[in-house]
């Protein structure tokens, strides 16, 4: 079962109009765009400026006439490099967009593994990919089309959207490795067992003990499958948690920090910088400012 708990609470899409089209300036409308994942489609097209993205656990720079593709509930954040001016386009959009059934040979082959938990691209796409004319071609269609939000436009954009697919899938920029087993069970049941009890004590010791494995094993094997540390795991976790108490909780940084389990403020502070790019303060009036601004 999907853990909720962090997910941002601002919808993007609905029934009847599926995305949602942005025009972004950091740090002019907003001073950055804080650590959080949703369920939809996030494509972003740098107009000017050069940014600092973090997607599924990397970190990457990406620069005027790059594109970012999110692609659902992958944790991601945008920063503006030393307070230089960024702008881009973004359209969020549902996973109907990409429309289509199991039974459907392009949706199982080409489309359904965009919603694997082991698929990665190859981010930022820039103009080294060997498809990028056209690929550019497209993201400027789609931010086109997307801004016009007219029913006509939207049978363009998901024709657009099925193209840039098409040649990121055709670039080699898709990958996902079939040996990999995601879905290893005890892997899972540890990472279960962290999101429902990351507020008390955890260690690499009792996490293993939980899945009868040996610490060595369950450390290779953890790391293998998520492609982080068991205890990185861990400190990810109770940050997204605080993120989801600080933008929807009056408590304290100190109360939040008990609350998901650090025992340290310092150390709170000191993780919760280095993963979010803020202090817990400076994030709840980012967030704030974020949501409000959509």
């Amino acid at each position: 079962m999907k853990d909720t708990a962090y997910e941002e609470k601002c919808r993007h899409s609905s029934l009847y109009i599926p995305y949602t089209y942005y025009k972004c300036v950091i740090p002019n409308f907003y001073p950055c765009v804080p650590l959080h994942f949703h369920s939809e489609f996030e494509i972003n097209y740098i107009r000017e400026g050069r940014g600092l993205f973090s997607c599924g656990g990397h970190s990457f720079e990406a620069v005027s006439g790059d594109i970012v593709i999110v692609l659902p509930d992958r944790l991601h954040s945008i920063f503006s490099e030393s307070g230089e001016k960024l702008i881009y386009d973004t359209v969020v959009f549902n996973r109907s967009m990409l429309c289509g059934s199991s039974e459907d040979r392009c949706y199982a082959e080409c489309l359904s593994p965009l919603f694997a938990e082991n698929t990665a691209l190859d981010l930022p796409v820039t103009e080294k990919n060997s498809h990028y004319p056209q690929i550019r071609e497209a993201m400027e269609n789609i931010m086109s089309f997307a801004n016009e939000n007219s029913g006509e436009g939207d049978l363009m954009l998901k024709s657009e959207l099925m193209k840039l697919f098409w040649l990121i899938i055709k670039s080699g920029a898709v990958s996902c490795d079939s040996e990999r087993k995601i879905s290893d069970k005890n892997i899972l049941k540890a990472q279960e067992y962290i999101r429902n009890n990351y507020s008390s004590e955890l260690t690499v010791k009792k996490l293993a003990d939980t899945v009868h494995l040996s610490e060595s094993y369950f450390m290779g094997k953890f790391k293998e499958v998520t492609g982080m540390s068991v205890m990185e795991y861990v400190s990810m976790t109770r940050i997204r948690a605080a993120c989801e108490l600080l933008a929807n909780t009056d408590l304290s940084s100190s109360e939040t920090a008990f609350e998901v389990g650090f025992g340290n403020l310092s150390n709170f502070n000191r993780q919760f910088r280095k993963a979010v790019g803020y202090s817990p303060r400076e994030y709840r009036k980012a967030m704030g400012a974020h949501c409000a601004l959509k």
